[in-house]
């Protein structure tokens, strides 16, 4: 096959050529979508991940005594995990009960939790102990307090299940279990590692100074009198809901938002019973708390640590509102609950003045205030 050249034909055949290529541009590829991080992949990897992240949460479940634990084996169908991913699950486990669960895990050449069983057409897994004497032997020789036994499967939406147990090696006695899910038909995904907590709280404003009704010394009109006192003080009992997230992989450092409702009460001048108002407030904060003596198990809790924060009062009814940088100390005392207290500084918006039937109420609080915390209940 010959091929005509070009080169003598003149320069009408290049600009023609030319023009039809701007006149008729290539096609673009169109941009891909972009990737959805939190999609289920086809092998697993990313729902493995969401599991994982689920199986630490429940670390805190263990049984105290359960100290020294060997996997004894997971099942998996090499038709949806092939060998490599069986170890990853498999080693995926054994860290977070070894980090996450604080507990002591333990291996033996016996404990060959997957072997390959191969034949012309087809592999499969097959444990080395398949008898409970064998593990209650072996137990005793590992010094373990029970086994992990557990199974991974797929189905065909690409959901990954896991199944896990903990149980004694002498008994059999079933002392912990798990069943975990992810996948596209998993209704609600664990996108961000989050804690709820609901609480209860006193908080002590003392005034600076207070203009106040008198309602015990009345004018010749029939109308309460004004007093300016300035040992009062607004005691105020509130609730509120928090919601916090860990910020460090090692659960040093939780930031936490709060949502909440007080009443404050006036009282504590020379004549507190003739002297009594109430203020209702809206409460917004936001808080970082660093622990800087933890447990041995995060999950059970922390011993001591220290908060910074802001917060924001929105009186009803009031002009005013009242702005406060928070320090001071928590202590977890267990899995639950949650004990704290601190200082508030008012540096700006110390001013409260009432409307309506108080609007001669006027207060003006100190620059310093208090806070306890003594129900603090975490989901």
């Amino acid at each position: 096959m010959r091929f005509a050249s070009v080169s003598g034909a003149g320069p009408l055949p290049a600009l023609l050529l030319a023009a039809s290529l701007l006149c008729n541009p290539p096609a673009s590829a169109a941009p891909a979508p972009a990737a959805d991080p939190f999609a289920p992949s086809s092998t697993g990897i990313r729902q493995i991940g969401e599991i994982m992240g689920r199986l630490t949460k429940t670390m805190g479940d263990l049984p105290p005594n359960i100290e020294r634990l060997a996997l004894s084996q997971i099942k998996t169908d090499p038709r949806e995990f092939n060998p490599g991913m069986s170890r990853y699950i498999q080693a995926q486990i054994e860290e977070i009960f070894r980090k996450e669960g604080r507990r002591t895990v333990v291996t033996s050449p016996e404990l060959r939790t997957f072997r390959v069983v191969a034949t012309d057409s087809s592999f499969k897994f097959s444990n080395t102990l398949p008898s409970m004497e064998d593990l209650w032997k072996l137990g005793d020789k590992l010094r373990v307090d029970g086994y992990i036994e557990g199974s991974c499967s797929k189905s065909a939406d690409n959901d990954v299940i896991l199944n896990l147990k903990v149980f004694r090696h002498r008994t059999g006695e079933i002392v912990w279990s798990g069943s975990f899910v992810a996948g596209p038909n998993e209704k609600k995904p664990d996108i961000w590692n989050l804690d709820w907590s609901a609480s209860a709280n006193v908080r002590l404003f003392p005034i600076k100074q207070g203009i106040l009704d008198r309602p015990d010394t009345l004018t010749s009109a029939n109308l309460p009198v004004t007093d300016t006192l300035s040992d009062l003080a607004l005691t105020m009992y509130g609730v509120e809901g928090t919601v916090s997230e860990v910020v460090t992989p090692d659960k040093f450092l939780l930031f936490s938002v709060s949502l909440g409702y007080g009443l404050a009460s006036g009282g504590g001048g020379p004549d507190s019973l003739a002297v009594n108002f109430n203020i209702q407030m809206a409460k917004f904060g936001i808080e970082m708390l660093g622990i800087f003596f933890r447990k041995s198990n995060p999950d059970l809790g922390y011993w001591l640590g220290t908060y910074v924060g802001y917060q924001e009062f929105i009186p009803f009814l009031n002009r005013g509102h009242v702005s406060a940088l928070t320090v001071g100390y928590k202590s977890r005392v267990s899995r639950h609950f949650t004990l704290g207290g601190g200082i508030m500084f008012l540096p700006l918006n110390r001013n409260l003045k009432g409307l309506g039937a108080d609007e001669d109420r006027f207060l003006t609080l100190e620059p310093v205030a208090y806070e306890l915390t003594y129900l603090h209940y975490t989901f």
